[in-house]
């Protein structure tokens, strides 16, 4: 450090650049021996993460120090901190903090492995798949310590942008360390994501675990993740039939009926999906990708691919018959987003009513229950009738119908 010039004394590092500290004496009788310290931008104009493309100007802030122990004072006192919200005082920070979606990239961008690496990593430890050689205990159930592909880590960008850009809004925090607690995350889920799909609540989830793998890395926070056991205990019973390997029986009598009924009242754009799903036992797959041609009115039928590309066909009613127009290439839009839409619809219609138990997946085991009635009645053997409703809802196995009939039926 020199002190009788302008002389550089320390270089910061952060996510919006590289800073320089500049220790300037300062020319004033009445403060000998006083000096200022400069932090600004190493370059003119600091390039901001991928995504946003914005430029920050060059930054220049002036702190007042002495001249004794200049560098041990500032940051035993706070002057001058790295931060992830940039160069700050002890007064007020002095620039303001970065967007969530700034954040969230730097966090996920510190974990990510390039195509050099990966191969450094396989003829350093002479392994074919990194991907399993990072697998904690061999374990494939677990989460990779590292990013390997630029697809994975836009998803955990898009993903974990929203959620804690909806956690800033409850809490108010703008720093990501913040608001990686248990507490924060668990409120925001409940508030936010209560009526998601598991398989995206899922997906929420282990963005969060990435990201605050990232923030760990960083230094932006020292606490434990905030994804724990009791938190995915906590968001599956978000649904009650959330464990597929469960029975999902249907709803109660006439409750699936009136599900339907408040639908058309609505004018719902999803009461039709709904009565396929209630009438033809289909899979929330299945209707979202209905396509007109699958629609056979000569023989009153539906031609559906299901699960693993297999074929089968469902006997269509009428009443539904008359709704399709086999004219269409798409009878609904095949997206998440549309099927997350549908699934929302029904399960606030389910709540308006009252309806405990919801979810699109009741409706098929409602059809199910019926058909077995109906063959039941028709002189069919248990066995027989479960037959015909395993072919019936695209299942192999005679077995996987205890999911969907009780036993007393």
């Amino acid at each position: 450090m020199h002190v009788a010039g302008i002389s550089t004394v320390h270089v910061l590092r952060d996510m919006r650049g590289v800073w320089e500290c500049f220790l300037i004496p300062l020319h004033d009788q009445a403060l000998p021996g006083t000096f200022v310290l400069q932090v600004r931008g190493a370059r003119d104009r600091v390039r901001q993460p991928h995504r946003t493309g914005t430029r920050e100007p060059r930054l220049a802030i002036n702190f007042l120090l002495y001249a004794r122990d200049t560098w041990r004072l500032a940051y035993q006192h706070k002057l001058i901190l790295t931060h992830p919200s940039g160069v700050s005082c002890r007064r007020r920070p002095c620039m303001p903090a970065p967007s969530i979606e700034n954040q969230v990239a730097y966090a996920l961008d510190i974990l990510r492995w390039d195509k050099d690496r990966i191969a450094e990593y396989k003829a350093e430890h002479g392994v074919r798949s990194v991907k399993k050689a990072l697998r904690p205990g061999g374990n494939p159930t677990r989460g990779l310590p590292a990013i390997l592909s630029r697809r994975t880590r836009d998803c955990y960008l898009e993903t974990a942008t929203p959620f804690f850009e909806r956690a800033r809004k409850l809490t108010g925090k703008k720093l990501l360390g913040e608001l990686m607690t248990e507490d924060i995350v668990r409120s925001t889920l409940d508030a936010e994501y209560r009526d998601h799909m598991p398989s995206t609540l899922d997906t929420v989830l282990a963005a969060i675990g990435k990201v605050h793998m990232g923030c760990r890395r960083l230094g932006w926070t020292r606490s434990p993740s905030p994804v724990t056991e009791a938190l995915r205990e906590h968001v599956k019973a978000y649904r009650d039939d959330g464990d597929v390997h469960q029975p999902r029986y249907g709803y109660a009598e006439g409750d699936a009926l009136r599900i339907l009924e408040l639908l058309k009242e609505k004018g719902s754009t999803f009461s039709l999906a709904a009565e396929l799903a209630l009438g033809c036992g289909l899979r929330i797959s299945e209707i979202a990708g209905l396509k007109g041609n699958d629609v056979d009115k000569e023989h009153s039928l539906l031609h559906i691919v299901g699960k693993g590309g297999k074929h089968r066909d469902v006997p269509l009613p009428a009443e539904i018959a008359e709704q399709l127009d086999p004219s269409l290439q798409w009878i609904f839009r095949a997206t998440q987003s549309w099927k997350q839409a549908f699934y929302l619809a029904v399960r606030k219609a389910a709540r308006e009513l009252g309806i405990k138990v919801q979810g699109i997946h009741r409706f098929r085991s409602n059809y199910a229950q019926n058909i077995y009635e109906e063959l039941r009645e028709s002189g069919k053997s248990d066995r027989e009738a479960r037959r015909e409703v395993s072919r019936r809802l695209g299942h192999n196995r005679v077995e996987v119908t205890n999911s969907y009939i009780p036993p007393q039926v």
